[in-house]
C-alpha cells in the first residue's frame, strides 16, 4: 500500500497522518454532540468535553505503549535462558514492538476518570459524547494500519473480494501474498458503530447508554476479528489472544453498566412521574 506519502517533496508516514486525521475527526464529532446534549436533558460543557478528549488521548498514548511490555516482560523473565541468547535489539523489539489499542482504551479510561473526578466534570455524560467520536477516530487509525501494512489479516485466496497484496515496501505485512484486508474491514465496522452510537445519543436519554453500547459492540466485534488476524506478534494464551480476553472482560462489564444505566433512568423517571403528595 502506501506507508509513506510525499507532500511537496517531503515524505510523511501515512499511519501518523491518519491518526492525526482521526484525532481531528474525534474532536469535531464530540463538539457537535455537545450541542445535542440538551435533547438528552443534560447540558454538557463543550470545553470540558474537548479537554477530556485531550486527556484521554494522552492517557491512550501511554496505555497503548505500555500494554505490550506488561504482557511480554513476564514471559521474558520466565524464559530468560532463551531470550538472553538473542540480540538485545531483537528482545527490545519483542517487548516494545507495537502499540495496542486496548492498552490505549484502558489508559484513556484511567486518565479521563482521574481528570473528571479532580475537576468535578460529569464523567459518564461526557464519555457518552466522546464514545462515538472514539470509534470514528479509531476507524481512521485502522485505515492507517491498512496503508502501512500492520495488524494485517490472515492469508486468503487471491479471488477473495477482501484480499489485498502488499508490496515489498510494506512496514509489516508479508509481500506478494493475498491477505485479508482486516484493517479496512475493522475501519468500516467502526464507522458503522460510530453512526449507531450517534443515533442512540440523539434519540435516547439513559446516561451511560452510549458509552456502554460502544464498548459492548466493539468488544464483540473485536473478539470475532481476532480469529482472522494474520500477524504473529499477538500473544496467545490458551484458546484466546490477549485482545480476546480483554474483549470478554469489557463486554461483560459493559452489559452490567448498561443494566445499571437503564435501572437508574427508570428510577428517575418513576420519581419524576410520581405526584407530589405534599401539595
Amino acid at each position: 500500500m502506501y506507508p509513506f506519502i510525499n507532500i511537496f517533496g517531503a515524505s510523511f508516514p501515512t499511519y501518523g497522518l491518519m491518526v492525526l486525521a482521526g484525532v481531528g475527526a474525534a474532536f469535531g464529532l464530540s463538539a457537535i454532540l455537545c450541542s445535542k446534549s440538551l435533547v438528552r436533558g443534560q447540558r454538557i460543557d463543550r470545553m470540558d468535553t474537548l479537554l477530556t478528549c485531550s486527556i484521554i488521548i494522552l492517557g491512550a498514548i501511554v496505555g497503548a505503549a505500555s500494554l505490550r511490555p506488561l504482557m511480554k516482560l513476564p514471559e521474558v523473565i520466565i524464559r530468560w535462558d532463551y531470550f538472553s541468547q538473542l540480540p538485545i535489539g531483537e528482545v527490545l523489539g519483542y517487548v516494545f514492538g507495537e502499540i495496542v489499542f486496548y492498552g490505549g482504551l484502558i489508559g484513556g479510561a484511567i486518565a479521563s476518570f482521574i481528570f473528571c473526578r479532580f475537576y468535578k466534570i460529569p464523567i459518564i455524560s461526557t464519555l457518552d459524547a466522546i464514545a462515538p467520536a472514539a470509534a470514528l477516530g479509531h476507524a481512521f487509525g485502522r485505515i492507517g494500519c491498512f496503508m502501512a501494512g500492520c495488524c494485517y489479516g490472515m492469508e486468503v485466496s487471491s479471488g477473495n473480494p477482501f484480499a489485498v497484496v502488499y508490496p515489498a515496501i510494506s512496514l509489516g505485512a508479508p509481500s506478494g501474498i493475498p491477505l485479508l484486508a482486516l484493517q479496512a474491514i475493522e475501519a468500516g465496522g467502526l464507522i458503522i458503530i460510530s453512526a449507531i452510537v450517534v443515533l442512540v445519543y440523539i434519540k435516547t436519554r439513559p446516561i451511560g447508554l452510549c458509552l456502554t453500547l460502544y464498548l459492548a459492540i466493539y468488544s464483540a466485534f473485536r473478539f470475532t476479528l481476532e480469529y482472522f488476524r494474520g500477524d504473529p506478534a499477538r500473544g496467545i494464551y490458551g484458546p484466546f489472544s490477549t485482545s480476546q480476553y480483554i474483549s470478554i472482560a469489557i463486554f461483560i462489564t459493559s452489559l452490567v453498566l448498561m443494566y445499571i444505566a437503564f435501572s437508574r433512568d427508570a428510577k428517575e423517571s418513576e420519581n419524576t412521574d410520581k405526584p407530589d403528595e405534599s401539595a
